[in-house]
């Protein structure tokens, strides 16, 4: 988009995951180097004061969190010290007036979501933060619809992601929204990361688990089907790997995953299918992707893991997601 320009004040504080701070400003300062727009990105903090992230790296800044900043987009990072900013009448006050000006855009990552909820900004509203966090905050704030399953939520204006490297999935779809889908795709490239996740996806990665989990056999297939899904997998090729019977594999990875390895291999592929609908790929381009034999399969599978067909699934996910 030619001659964009928005100003981000990010908001630092003692005890911030550096993480959740890094990761959104890296997509917006990429939009930069790769389109014409322009992406203002000023560090802020309470009194104005330097802060020290969870990690013990100091943090400058360029001035204290205000109204009149002439920002128009917050990010509210998430980190221990939020609890201690709960209490902070001042940051509630800045928070619950952010988006009165029109315009205006509150993005939460991982706790931070809990500032926003304490400020009222969420009520009503659904919101999604880091799972170690929703006993607390469905607890303190029972006015929001937290979704916890959710990698990130977008209301609009306020948008909330479940933390870390979710912060760069909801930042990806807001350059997307502001520049156009090729420059959040160039971003993903150079950042080396999925193109888009989509919000609905569940931040407990099964995938992830699986790959620190079981014995070294079993990891080893497991780092097989996550390499070759497209392959023609049966159990006998899947006990080859893992040097193993047929009958004692499924036995020891249900033991470790609580799932049948070919279980396992078709929620793989319906993960692989979701990244691929929701970096905009066909119905067929995602099923090829992901390793199922043809859409019908693959239309299976959804209503198995995900409890809907795929086409349900673009539609609450894919078609409100901005790439």
């Amino acid at each position: 988009m030619d001659n964009f320009e928005r100003h981000i004040d990010v908001l630092v504080f003692d005890g911030v995951n550096v993480l959740d701070v890094t990761g959104p400003v890296q997509v917006f300062s990429s939009a930069q180097d790769l389109s014409a727009a322009r992406y203002v990105i000023r560090y802020v903090s309470l009194d104005g004061a330097p802060a020290r992230a969870s990690c013990g790296l100091v943090m400058a800044v360029d001035g204290h969190v205000d109204l009149k900043s002439g920002a128009q987009d917050l990010i509210v990072p998430g980190g221990a010290g939020v609890n201690a900013l709960l209490k902070e009448q001042a940051l509630k006050d800045v928070i619950s007036q952010w988006c009165d000006t029109p315009g205006r855009r509150l993005v939460s990552v991982c706790s931070g979501a809990g500032l926003l909820a304490n400020a009222g900004v969420l009520d009503g509203r659904t919101a999604t933060t880091h799972w170690r966090r929703a006993a607390q905050f469905a607890r303190l704030f029972p006015s929001v619809d937290w979704q916890t399953d959710r990698l990130y939520c977008d209301t609009g204006n306020v948008m909330t992601a479940a933390g870390v490297t979710s912060g760069i999935d909801l930042s990806l779809a807001i350059v997307s929204r502001d520049c156009g889908a090729h420059i959040a795709l160039q971003i993903a490239r150079e950042l080396v990361v999925f193109l888009h996740r989509p919000g609905g996806q569940n931040q407990f990665a099964d995938v992830l688990t699986a790959q620190f989990a079981g014995g070294q056999d079993l990891r080893r297939l497991v780092d097989a089907m996550i390499d070759q899904p497209q392959r023609h997998w049966t159990l006998e090729t899947m006990a080859d790997i893992a040097g193993t019977t047929p009958r004692t594999l499924t036995r020891r990875f249900t033991q470790n995953y609580a799932m049948s390895p070919v279980k396992f291999l078709e929620r793989l592929r319906v993960n692989l299918a979701e990244t691929a609908l929701g970096g905009g790929a066909t119905t067929a381009r995602a099923s090829a992707v992901a390793g199922f034999r043809d859409f019908q399969q693959m239309q299976r599978a959804f209503k198995r893991h995900k409890g809907t067909t795929v086409g349900d699934y673009q539609k609450r996910f894919v078609r409100n997601a901005s790439i």
